[in-house]
């Protein structure tokens, strides 16, 4: 092996020298539900070895139970098939359960599967209503499905007296059977009750965040099975989560299997460049494990395995190992993948080996855990010293004075008298907390410096770091703010500050920040920290210094792009005055005005029928509300879904089964920034104010929601009341035109498909439904769906027609499109998105896609304005097609969306100046058929149209 042999310790310290160089580098902290890529190419034969979990059963079609608890979003039994620990199912009156009154969940999978293994992940709240003694049991009598106690059910497991270390906690069981059941239940008799320590109260409830079904790779041998889990119950070196490895040996003697954990990387490697990581073998057969590096020269070429042995033995069984080895005979070369490797030429035949990793780390940070900080914490005394400019202190070469900076390597922090600030925040050096009046010390300041060569300065894209901060933290680089939390508010250098939307108490938080490459330079470079305290009482402080390094992903967006004010960010300025959208939606008036579209604004009589409903929105609330067959219905469960979370994120499905899980482990990976960024938030925000444009709207037009006009059934009314009774009285006041939800889902929607241009119609679909979703729980009518619409199209075409803001939604595709990517070959799913989201089964075929769309344009209300008018594209609409059509003019996308109109005169068809929002068919627009012509005109979809959009004849 070449270079210095590695070495093992038995916890983790993620800590080396002191970097002073730059150099290659890649690190990460697994999240949970990323499994690592399955059908990728192993390194070498696999022998004697069958991976476990290398499959996880999600093809869940139905779960059932007698306490589904399914008026809740985040707590019916549907969530027990989601493998996200941040749901769980709460069984709700279910009382403790007993083995004479036992409490199910049954899953019904898409096709029969043979499951080898389970896990069950303890959830949030007190540890008493936990799960403690169950029976898993398989059937394949469709008559299993709804009865749980059918005769036909076969008994896989029991377990009793089973306990859960902490919240977000997955146990692991093995299954003996591989019959292949189309059913299978959870049948709990038990759960912690008295036996946890938890208040008397929850001792009659039960609670679990997941129960996951596992499938083995069969007989034959197969690459280790590898997996992201919630690792709490075994204390993850970095991080909640980390990644699970399993696998069995089939018969006695060598078995070894390698699979790849990362690929497309291309960290350079320099002198001093290391790889180490965590690793946690379950026991000593699972301790033949180790990490090797894919190397190739600068240019891609010659690949070849370096290959890190570890001693066996030298690791510790159920414990944290740190396993450290340089590089320097690499010196020169790029690190393209990392593999995990299992290797024991003397296994034992049916041995399991199972283990965790974490804390992955390759190349040579600029900044590591043990660098030497220069800080400040004596009250009083200002870094800057008097400088005009507060920050001067932050740069290179300034004079320091007579200021007392001392020196030592953090972590920084106190407590009161001492620096016991819990688990996960060691202090190693104290930092002074009070002034002699007894008042906390406003702020402290910190600073280190890292040097650059011009090579590692050319190869490098830009930093990425992490701080941990109790209250405010700002970061610097030469000077230059970098990010900053909790710090708005911070005009002086010695003053306390309180986060927003906080009190100042709880525990440290992290953060990471990015250091774009033209904020570094060759030579010396500056860090410089301050942190504030939230007021003169504070009895913490913390500051935690992280790595910072060359990152293989996208850094996310400057404190400075985010925090600028755009010319977008200012509303446009309505005719006449007075607020936009209220003008922008003012063909609402026409519609309230004609009795066979919208009813009387009034609370109907009690008993009033669907035969008296004159008003078709009422007539297809009522329809689409009550169709459902009843509250366990998966439509009903995705609409509440939907509406208590981000559309960005419930939407991804919108991208297919394939293309849509990976989008959506991106984002819990913290893989999309600034997708994320901008999705979340700034694309519908200021800088300043998250205040909802629609709102002003919505409060002059006050047009009563539909649950409140017609009541519900169980009050002789005609709405069937899916969500919860808290969800409907919260919204019992509030406007219900336009629709706020379906203006976020149409905002976030459009953007992404203008970011993902090739499933733009499907993803439309898909916000469509998110809006539609808010008819079938009764919060909104067509007609508020529509005006939601609208101001969602209006948003998103004034950010994109906004040259400056413009360039972060370009940005966040081009980060967007590399992320997915890799993740679509690293999952062997194919080198292009498109061939990608092919791969899965798609949320709608195109065709009907851009049916379902174009159906909820309308709703199929019946003309109520002057028909036959000729197009009208809104300024700056065209804007919305610079992705799907980047080739075309900006007149010649004004005439596809022209071309691609609804006629005139459907509802909230504004026929004045200004436009038509309500006519665009953004979907068909998008997905047109477009040539252009040398004499202006363009054939659309095989019909020949002029500059206006209109038919020529030819």
């Amino acid at each position: 092996m070449a270079g210095p042999g590695p070495a093992a310790s038995a916890a983790p310290s993620g800590a080396a020298d002191a970097a002073v160089a730059a150099g290659g580098y890649w690190a990460t902290s697994y999240e949970p539900g990323t499994p690592v890529p399955a059908g990728f190419p192993a390194r070498g034969q696999t022998r004697n070895l069958r991976g476990e979990t290398t499959r996880v059963t999600t093809t869940v079609r139905d779960v059932r139970s007698g306490h589904p608890n399914d008026a809740s979003a985040r707590e019916g039994v549907t969530s027990l098939a989601d493998q996200d620990s941040g749901t769980k199912w709460y069984a709700r009156d279910s009382g403790r359960p007993t083995g004479d009154e036992p409490v199910y969940a049954i899953y019904t999978l898409r096709t029969p599967a043979a499951v080898t293994g389970y896990s069950l992940t303890s959830a949030n709240d007190a540890p008493p209503r936990d799960p403690a003694a169950w029976t898993v049991l398989g059937s394949d009598s469709e008559s299993a499905a709804t009865d749980a106690d059918d005769t036909s059910w076969h008994v896989l497991d029991q377990e009793k007296e089973q306990l859960f270390g902490a919240r977000g906690q997955s146990n692991f069981y093995p299954v003996g059977a591989t019959h292949a059941y189309r059913h299978y239940q959870l049948r709990i008799t038990d759960n912690c009750a008295d036996r946890c320590e938890g208040s008397a109260g929850d001792r009659s409830k039960l609670q679990l965040a997941d129960w996951t079904l596992r499938s083995s790779a069969g007989s034959a041998p197969s690459a280790l099975g590898a997996r992201v889990e919630n690792a709490d119950s075994v204390g993850a070196a970095d991080g909640s989560a980390a990644l699970r490895y399993a696998g069995r040996v089939l018969a006695p003697g060598p078995a070894s299997a390698t699979v790849v954990l990362r690929s497309g990387l291309d960290v350079p490697l320099v002198r001093g460049s290391r790889l180490s990581y965590a690793v946690r073998p379950d026991d000593a057969d699972s301790a033949h494990v180790a990490l090797d590096v894919l190397y190739t020269d600068p240019d891609g070429r010659h690949p070849r395995t370096h290959e890190v042995r570890t001693a066996n033995g030298t690791l510790t069984p159920g414990k944290w190992n740190t396993v450290s080895a340089g590089l320097d005979a690499l010196a020169g070369k790029h690190v393209s993948e990392i593999l995990l490797r299992y290797d024991d030429a003397h296994a034992k035949s049916g041995s399991v080996t199972a283990g965790w990793l974490d804390d992955l780390r390759v190349g040579k940070p600029v900044v590591d855990a043990s660098a030497t900080w220069s800080y400040l914490d004596t009250p009083g005394v200002d870094p800057a010293r008097g400088d005009e400019d507060r920050t001067a202190w932050t740069r290179t070469g300034f004079d320091a004075g007579d200021v007392p900076w001392k020196t030592a390597s953090g972590p920084f922090g106190a407590k009161n008298d001492g620096t016991d600030l819990g688990t996960g925040f060691p202090v190693r050096t104290k930092l002074r907390l009070r002034k002699d009046g007894g008042d906390s010390t406003e702020a402290y300041f910190f600073r280190t410096s890292f040097s650059m060569d011009r090579d590692s300065l050319d190869a490098t894209g830009g930093l990425l770091g992490t701080v941990v901060y109790d209250d405010t933290v700002t970061v610097y680089l030469n000077g230059r703010r970098i990010a900053g939390h909790g710090d708005g508010k911070i005009t002086k250098n010695l003053q306390y500050e309180t986060p927003d939307g906080t009190s100042g108490e709880g525990d440290p938080v992290t953060a990471r920040f990015g250091v774009p490459a033209s904020a570094l330079r060759v030579g010396t470079n500056t860090l410089a920290v301050e942190v504030h305290q939230c007021n003169s009482t504070s009895s913490d402080v913390y500051f935690g210094p992280g790595h910072l390094a060359q990152t293989t992903g996208s850094l996310p967006f400057s404190d400075e792009q985010l925090g600028t004010s755009y010319a977008s960010d200012t509303q446009p300025v309505a005719p006449g005055g007075g607020d936009y959208f209220t003008w922008l939606l003012r063909s609402f008036d026409a519609a309230r005005d004609e009795p066979s579209i919208m009813g009387a604004n009034e609370v109907l009589p009690k008993g009033t029928t669907y035969e008296e409903l004159a008003a078709l929105d009422d007539r297809t609330v009522v329809d689409i509300n009550n169709a459902p067959s009843g509250p366990a219905d998966p439509q009903v469960h995705k609409a509440l879904v939907d509406g208590a979370n981000s559309p960005y994120r419930t939407m991804a499905d919108g991208l297919g089964t394939t293309l849509g899980r990976l989008y959506g482990q991106a984002l819990k990976n913290g893989e999309l920034p600034k997708t994320q960024a901008l999705l979340s938030g700034r694309v519908e925000h200021t800088a300043t104010s998250s205040a909802d444009w629609y709102q002003t709207a919505k409060n002059n037009y006050q047009y009563k929601r539909p649950f409140v006009r017609m009541g519900f059934t169980d009050d002789k009314g005609l709405i069937e009341p899916w969500d919860s009774p808290g969800g409907y009285a919260g919204l019992a006041g509030d406007g219900s035109f336009p629709s706020g939800h379906t203006s976020h889902g149409y905002a976030q929607g459009i953007v992404l498909a203008t970011l993902l241009p090739e499933l733009a119609p499907q993803i439309l679909a898909r916000a469509s439904e998110y809006g539609n979703n808010r008819i079938l729980l009764s919060f909104h009518y067509p007609t508020d769906i529509m005006g939601g619409r609208i101001v969602g199209e209006k948003t998103a075409q004034l950010r994109w027609s906004d040259p400056e803001f413009r360039t972060l939604l370009e940005e966040a595709g081009t980060e967007l499109r590399s992320v997915l990517g890799q993740k679509c070959r690293e999952a062997g799913a194919g080198g292009s998105l498109a061939r990608c989201a092919a791969r899965g089964t798609p949320y709608l075929p195109t065709a009907e896609a851009l049916k379902v769309y174009k159906e909820r344009l309308t709703y199929g209300f019946p003309h109520i304005a002057a028909e036959g008018r000729p197009p009208a594209v809104p300024d700056g609409a065209q804007d919305l097609l610079r992705t799907s059509h980047p080739k075309l003019t900006g007149a010649q996308r004004r005439a596809v969306l022209a071309a691609t109109q609804i006629p005139s005169g459907s509802v909230l068809d504004e026929q004045g100046d200004g436009g038509s929002w309500q006519r665009l068919d953004l979907a068909g627009a998008m997905t047109a058929k477009v040539t252009a012509h040398h004499d202006g005109t363009l054939t659309v979809n095989g019909v020949r149209v002029n500059a206006e959009g209109v038919r020529t004849g030819e």
